[in-house]
């Protein structure tokens, strides 16, 4: 099985959650990491498996992810999405909670990111996930890397 991990970070936090996934991706395929700027419509066919994440933006993924979602065709792909987000519990800012409050699971980009992998064809296998940032620019929450592991390993089980 061949499997592909993109992504792209503004400040790191999503590279090194990208890598943990493909690191334990490749316990069970042959993995390649790419960051999203470098991704060619040849880089993505031959795949089995592609695994997707991008920072959370304004409610969105990032410029370069969203572009390079528009008009894929992944019929037969099997696919994830991931997003790196604060914790939602630590906003102080009532509008920032109520803009959350309404959009929902729509307020993360691996929700996004997912709906727009299974619009070009590709079977979601496992929910999209968040790992946390404890502020703008980082560090990743203690034992993040870790669970990206965790979640990256149930991708394969349920494949």
């Amino acid at each position: 099985m061949k499997a592909l991990v993109i992504y792209d970070s503004q400040f790191g936090n999503t590279e090194k959650v990208a890598e943990a996934i493909a690191d334990a991706l490749g316990a069970g395929a042959e993995t390649t990491l790419l960051q999203a700027a470098a991704v060619t419509p040849q880089a993505i066919s031959g795949n089995d498996l592609l695994v997707v994440g991008s920072p959370t933006q304004r409610f969105h993924a990032t410029e370069t992810i969203d572009a390079l979602l528009k008009g894929m065709s992944l019929a037969d792909v099997r696919a994830a999405a991931f997003d790196t987000r604060f914790d939602p519990a630590d906003v102080d800012v009532t509008v920032l909670r109520v803009a959350m409050k309404v959009a929902g699971d729509k307020a993360w980009a691996a929700t996004r990111i997912a709906a727009e992998l299974e619009k070009a064809g590709a079977t979601i296998v496992l929910p999209p996930e968040g790992f946390i940032v404890e502020a703008t620019e980082g560090p990743l929450r203690s034992g993040e890397l870790e669970r990206a592991a965790e979640w990256a390993a149930r991708i394969l089980q349920s494949i």
